[in-house]
């Protein structure tokens, strides 16, 4: 595999680093750089004397983010910041969005504005990797997915809607660009063990994180409107830098697989430090996913495990798979143990399988009243709510007014024409992966179980607009298929042995 990449890179086709624009020499770019610095002064000399400390401060840092982010588009080197937002977006909710109720600026929404301005900047300078007909055919109904999303919300008062046109362009818009971006205009090759670094920064912070509060019961990260769950028995179920705990189970497991197809792209021989680091990344990913006590989680990793198990090309050992479920199973046991109604609470109490029907029950008779278009963009609760007729019972547990699965989302709020557009875009986008899984079979096995993750767990639980998770989904599978469409065009080039 690592010669195959060394092959990439040093073919002419992909040259000008991998995507990254050419930038002149240091000599012609030192006067830019001085003209940034002089100008940088000159908020220094105004700010500083005028504005409080606290305010001072802030500008400052903030001007001197803007003068870093300057230098780096003109020398092209902004691609780096995509490995360093891979290690700590997590975090930037909660400390950098300004102002904390109805948001203005966010990390997310600055850093998808830049990669727009780097992908109109690269495009014109550097040869970008072709996007192949079912990937386009799967762009084209995304797009129509989003108009169906708009029309949705066009009925309602601009007051009432507003919230949920901006958890619109945050939840399914910038994830498309982020994944655009990693598909055709992010130098992988280049930053391939940066990006690994990334990885596993981000999964031993989750883990760190999601440990703390499951030990001592703080809420590290209080959001607005939102309380921390506990089980049954009252232990803490750990969200870390998330608002939700399902948000910190998906990305997690995502990072795992992330983190360990990486891996397989690096070289055998890498150095002790990057092989501890890969190591604490991976059991770090993992452990996190686990420390929710996401049922949905264990349901997706059984399938990945057999089709894994199964596989020539596996991601992942047997005995890897085994040590897994064995600690899995090790800890369920014990739980059943020692404390019974926590087992009961999160393994054996059918509750919650009672509520999942009776939510499918009241979200088909809202799908009833509204079929072609919906209620609304993330106005189901809304709608539900206030009207008790759509309340549903089994086995004496209420609905909850809320979808809790993503395709019922989906068509609660967009209707079938809706779901139709979000299907078909699904299916195309694997199958163009599916056309070039021989190209590197490992990498379409990472595509196929980072989709399962996305889609079983979907089914447990309504991910589909969570902009955290989305960003991150789209831009593992932007990578994989960068890697996929480089290695089967440079196969196209190499010429088949002789045959005798």
């Amino acid at each position: 595999m690592f010669q195959v990449l060394s092959k990439l890179n040093g073919m002419e086709l992909f040259r000008n680093n991998s995507g990254a624009p050419d930038v002149g020499s240091p000599g012609t770019m030192r006067p830019l750089y001085w003209m940034l610095v002089l100008l940088s002064l000159a908020p220094t000399a105004l700010v500083l004397p005028m504005a409080p400390t606290k305010i001072g401060i802030a500008i400052l840092a903030g001007w001197i983010v803007l003068i870093w982010i300057a230098i780096s588009f003109a020398r092209g080197q902004f691609h780096y910041v995509v490995p360093l937002w891979v290690a700590v977006y997590p975090y930037c909710y909660y400390f950098f969005t300004f102002p904390k109720e109805r948001s203005i600026f966010t990390v997310d929404r600055a850093f998808i504005v830049l990669l727009v301005i780097e992908m109109l900047v690269v495009s014109r300078q550097a040869f970008a990797p072709p996007l192949t007909r079912d990937v386009r055919i799967s762009a084209y109904f995304w797009c129509l997915y989003l108009l169906v999303c708009f029309f949705s919300l066009a009925g309602h008062a601009p007051s009432e809607a507003l919230p949920f046109y901006r958890l619109l362009v945050e939840g399914m818009l910038m994830p498309a660009l982020l994944g655009l971006y990693a598909m055709r205009y992010f130098p992988l090759l280049k930053d391939l063990q940066k990006l690994h670094v990334g990885a596993c920064l981000l999964g031993l912070g989750l883990c760190i994180t999601g440990l703390i509060e499951l030990t001592t019961e703080i809420d590290l990260f209080p959001w607005n409107e939102s309380e921390p769950m506990f089980t049954d028995t009252h232990l803490r179920r750990a969200d870390g830098p998330f608002e939700q705990q399902v948000v910190l189970s998906m990305v997690a497991i995502l990072a795992f697989f992330f983190i360990v197809y990486l891996r397989r792209l690096m070289p055998p021989g890498i150095s002790l430090r990057q092989a501890l680091l890969h190591k604490a990344g991976a059991v770090a990913a993992f452990t996190a996913a686990l420390i929710p006590l996401n049922r949905g989680l264990v349901f997706a990793l059984v399938p990945i495990a057999i089709i894994d198990s199964g596989s020539r090309y596996r991601l992942i050992s047997r005995r890897t798979w085994a040590t897994l479920f064995a600690m899995i199973l090790v800890a369920a046991v014990a739980a059943k143990l020692l404390d019974p109604r926590l087992y009961d609470d999160r393994v054996s109490s059918p509750d919650n399988v009672y509520q999942r029907v009776a939510q499918h029950m009241e979200t088909l008779r809202v799908v009833h009243e509204y079929p072609f278009l919906g209620v609304g963009f993330g106005l189901y609760h809304d709608v539900a709510s206030r009207n008790p007729r759509y309340m549903a019972r089994w086995k004496g547990i209420e609905s909850m007014n809320y979808p809790h699965n993503v395709l019922m989302t989906v068509l609660s709020e967009e209707g079938i024409v809706g779901l139709l557009f979000y299907v078909a875009a699904q299916v195309f986008l694997v199958r163009a992966m599916w056309r070039i899984r021989k190209a590197y079979p490992p990498g379409w096995l990472a595509f196929l179980y980072c989709f399962l993750v996305y889609v079983l767990i979907g089914l447990d639980y309504g991910t589909v607009y969570f902009s955290d998770i989305n960003l991150f989904y789209l831009f593992i599978l932007g990578v994989l298929y960068q890697l996929q469409i480089r290695m089967a065009h440079e196969q196209e080039f190499v010429p088949s042995p002789p045959t005798r």
